[in-house]
């Protein structure tokens, strides 16, 4: 029986390029020789991106960053943080505009310094839900797929073997 020879080219991985492999087939086993690389002159280069994922993720951002904000106000409210420290200042000057429109929607719970806000618990899951609204907007907005291929010289020697 004549040994029967085909190539076998793997989708690059976070390593690199395309790598083939020459499978050898002798009666009932098959061997591989060892990868070989193939050149940049025989691979096609496909890259897909959205246009809106940098708009996606950066709505992600800025809520997070806001809903962050908040949830270190309340822990600091909570433990009775010291108003005298800049930090303590920092946070309540930046979340205050935030939570004007919550001021006195629910009630507030204070026992000794510990200051239990339920309107910031409030403004957290709504700023949550405005976020992740805005996410998708501008994603159904946006969605689309962009393709891009650059196709190089390729060898019949470096297509994938078809029976």
């Amino acid at each position: 029986m004549e040994p029967e020879e085909r190539i076998e080219r793997e989708e690059p991985g976070p390593g690199g390029p395309y790598r083939e492999h020459r499978l050898h087939h002798y009666g009932d086993s098959d061997y591989y020789d060892e990868p070989a690389e193939v050149g940049t002159h025989e691979t096609d280069v496909v890259s897909r991106f959205s246009p809106a994922s940098r708009a996606y993720e950066a709505v992600y951002v800025i809520f997070a960053i806001v809903l962050g904000a908040i949830f270190i106000r309340v822990l600091l409210k909570v433990l009775g943080a010291n108003t005298a420290v800049a930090f303590t200042q920092f946070m309540y000057a930046v979340t205050d505009p935030l939570l004007a429109p919550f001021r006195g929607l629910l009630p507030t719970f204070v026992s000794g310094r510990t200051i239990f806000e339920t309107s910031s618990l409030f403004a957290i899951l709504i700023y949550g839900l405005i976020g992740i609204a805005l996410a998708r907007l501008v994603s159904l907005m946006f969605r689309r797929d962009v393709t891009v291929a650059a196709h190089g010289r390729r060898s019949r020697r470096g297509r994938p073997y078809t029976d």
